[in-house]
């Protein structure tokens, strides 16, 4: 009964970070380029098999994410909108080599999306948002049908007042190289005023406040998960890993007209590498779950911002 528990809560927050994270997206401002780096020092490594100890291992990762609009159509009369908005991004991550040939953790791993979300206003302040996304993500030792991500759904978003949305839908994902019906849900909040306060669950949780017209300190608990297809010769039939990491941090944002620069750092509280096998019979099944400590990093992170307000 507890493992069941336990599979169902670790399902839960993969379907919100699989659904929720491109929607979000749709709040976010758009012909903006961010560009970011997070690195973590040495932290201890733990592999369930028991076969790698005593270990440390560092991390270093860089990630560019794109959000743009490609048309957006709108009918006076009626007071419908429809638009559609295009999503590229990426990620490269270095681990610290491996301590020995019983060493599951990836060196190298990549993460590629390029997708696009299709908006609709309704009645009631509701919205519909469809999405398609496909993309690579790999160890970089082999590149095959297996590396590649695609999944894709529908959203129905209800906005009751600004700053406040909330949905549900379903969405299919090729996760376990297997396609997969999960249900998908949303929530966006944002206030104004002296501290300003954000939630997108799943993936950010924060409070911020502007000291200057060009300065903003922010604490941000953020949430990442990410599945790639690996290949490994200890337990080769084990190659879907599921990243999971949960850093905590404050950051400071230094904002003009056209960039914005960020420098930070905090404790990442959790990262998890869990090797799962493929095929829809081993969604219920237990993987392997190795770990890194918890430890401090720095991020730092620039956003190019290229609409015509500047905003």
């Amino acid at each position: 009964m507890f493992k069941k528990n336990l599979f169902f809560k670790r399902l839960l927050i993969i379907l919100l970070l699989l659904t929720g994270k491109n929607a979000i997206a749709q709040f976010g401002p758009e012909n903006t380029l961010d560009v970011n780096a997070i690195y973590v020092p040495q932290s201890k490594y733990t592999q369930k098999n028991g076969q790698v100890e005593n270990t440390e291992k560092t991390q270093k990762r860089m990630e560019l994410n794109y959000s743009f609009p490609i048309s957006t159509k709108f009918d006076p009369a009626t007071k419908k909108l429809e638009k559609w908005t295009g999503i590229v991004s990426g990620g490269y991550t270095e681990m610290s080599g491996k301590t020995n040939t019983q060493d599951v953790m990836p060196e190298k791993l990549l993460n590629t999306m390029l997708g696009v979300t299709y908006l609709r206003t309704m009645r009631n302040k509701w919205a519909m948002v469809s999405l398609l996304t496909a993309g690579v993500n790999t160890d970089l030792k082999g590149v095959d049908y297996h590396d590649f991500f695609i999944s894709g759904g529908v959203l129905f978003i209800k906005t009751p007042r600004q700053g406040f949305s909330y949905g549900f839908g379903a969405f299919v994902v090729n996760a376990l190289n297997a396609p997969i019906v999960l249900p998908g849900l949303m929530l966006h909040l944002e206030t104004e005023g002296r501290f300003k306060f954000n939630i997108d669950i799943p993936t950010e949780v924060s409070i911020a406040r502007d000291v200057t017209k060009k300065l903003e300190l922010k604490l941000a608990v953020r949430f990442k998960n990410t599945s790639y297809d690996t290949e490994n010769t200890v337990e080769p039939k084990r190659r879907y890993l599921n990243y999971t990491e949960l850093p905590a941090g404050l950051e400071t944002k230094f904002k003009s007209k056209h960039f914005d620069f960020v420098l930070g750092g905090g404790y990442m509280i959790l990262r998890n590498y869990e090797l799962r096998e493929g095929g829809i019979k081993n969604l219920f099944t237990e993987g392997q779950i190795n770990k890194l400590g918890g430890n401090f990093y720095v991020n730092a992170g620039i956003r190019l911002k290229f609409n015509k307000e500047g905003k």
